[in-house]
């Protein structure tokens, strides 16, 4: 998968509903998941949360409603350049988020999706 689908996957909240639908999907099984494949995929998606919300944490909360207008309305970064923060400061924040988001291993699964 793309870093910028993971970032669009969280900002988005796509993150949340896949680590949901696994944890129903755990609670059908007593607790486990029958196949391998769908433990990691769990695992990936409770990483990119977790890696994520420790990072925004550290953000301004202007900064995240920005992200998530971004990814949910497509609106341009432009439009926040010198407005929300200093062009530097956004284009920063999101190298952090590119770099965060390739840093997360991918299972097999993942990988192949775009």
């Amino acid at each position: 998968m793309k870093q910028k689908n993971i970032i669009k996957y969280y900002f988005t909240g796509y993150v949340d509903w896949e680590i949901t639908g696994f944890e129903y999907l755990k609670q059908d099984d007593s607790g486990h998941f029958n196949d391998c494949h769908d433990e990691a995929c769990y695992n990936f998606w409770l990483e990119v949360k977790k890696t994520f919300d420790d990072y925004t944490a550290t953000l301004p909360p202007e900064i995240v409603e920005m992200e998530i207008d971004h990814h949910k309305n497509k609106k341009p970064f432009g439009e926040y350049f010198n407005i929300i923060a200093p062009t530097a400061v956004i284009k920063g924040v999101n190298n952090n988020l590119n770099r965060l988001a390739k840093s997360i291993e991918q299972p097999e699964r993942i990988k192949k999706v775009s």
